[in-house]
């Protein structure tokens, strides 16, 4: 009968176990053990198994940089063979044990709807004792072309005196009075803030708008994968949003994706409401994927972090 053997892990990861994570989670196993944090801040902590010898799971979470008592449960997989019989649960239960020894109080996820793993991690977390899921963005995945069948992609207008342009392009010293503007008087939501997006935006499909000269808008986006882009922040000034000077700037960018075999990713916030409408109405019915992300967090029995560490 075969057997499960798990552990924390100690040492790097690489090989069979950089494929139990997302690619870009995988980074992170190669800190694991060394004492180094990752380029952000946060420091990895993983729970492995092995049946028979062999990689059966990988629990990978992360210890957040700015709050160390608060931890994000980043992925977890069980190999198809290994499914049914516990082991994913088990290996939630001794990453909780594992956070908790080093202070942290609180774990959280974040997880797709409408997945085929969907209904196994819910039963997962509802096992472990996690909080009940809550809707925290609405997720849409398409293909640029599918993408170019909509309404608003076909009838997209730049508004007068608009001009678009690759982000890339923006000279240091506007984005620098960008930020400026934004701490003098704030206009744009934090987490649409260009500096709060993250580093490396991808160069060939991220877009500003400029409004008589002045910098109105944008779209942000990331490569998760080589043939997975993120759109992480669409925006526009607000007396600009019902004229629907955004639809340019995206049209913009998901046309240098045509041709190229990238699927798009759009990520919503359930805070803003016209984004959703959006998202859900003239978007959805023509793509891939539509669902949402949902989180859960759960309280820990935190220990005291050792003296030192």
């Amino acid at each position: 009968m075969s057997t499960f053997e798990s552990e924390e892990a100690r040492s790097p990861l690489g090989g069979d176990w950089a494929a139990m994570t997302f690619p870009l989670f995988r980074p992170l196993l190669s800190l694991l053990g060394t004492g180094q944090a990752s380029p952000s801040g946060t420091w990895p902590v993983a729970r492995l198994a092995r049946q028979d010898g062999r990689p059966a799971g990988l629990a990978l979470a992360e210890i957040s940089a700015s709050d160390p008592s608060t931890a994000e449960l980043l992925s977890l997989l069980v190999v198809s063979e290994a499914r049914g019989r516990g082991l994913a649960t088990a290996l939630v239960a001794a990453l909780e044990q594992d956070l908790a020894r080093r202070g942290v109080a609180e774990i959280s996820g974040v997880y797709l709807s409408g997945k085929a793993f969907t209904p196994a991690l819910e039963r997962v977390f509802a096992r472990r004792g996690f909080s009940a899921p809550q809707v925290r963005k609405i997720v849409v995945q398409c293909t640029p072309e599918e993408a170019a069948r909509t309404d608003w992609f076909q009838k997209a207008r730049l508004p007068e005196g608009g001009l678009v342009f690759p982000w890339a392009e923006l000279p240091r010293e506007e984005y620098d009075q960008l930020r400026r503007s934004q701490a003098e008087r704030p206009w744009i939501p934090q987490i649409l803030e260009p500096w709060s997006c993250g580093e490396h935006v991808d160069a060939a499909s991220s877009f500003g708008l400029r409004l008589y000269g002045e910098v109105a808008g944008w779209v942000l986006t990331h490569r998760v994968a080589p043939l997975l882009v993120r759109y992480t922040a669409c925006f526009v000034r607000e007396d600009l949003q019902a004229q629907g000077a955004l639809f340019p700037v995206l049209v913009a960018s998901i046309e240098r994706l045509m041709g190229t075999g990238a699927t798009c990713t759009f990520v919503t916030s359930s805070q803003f409401p016209r984004m959703v409408r959006f998202t859900q109405r003239r978007l959805a019915p023509f793509v891939s994927y539509s669902g949402e992300t949902r989180g859960v967090t759960k309280r820990l029995d935190a220990a005291p972090p050792a003296e030192g560490a």
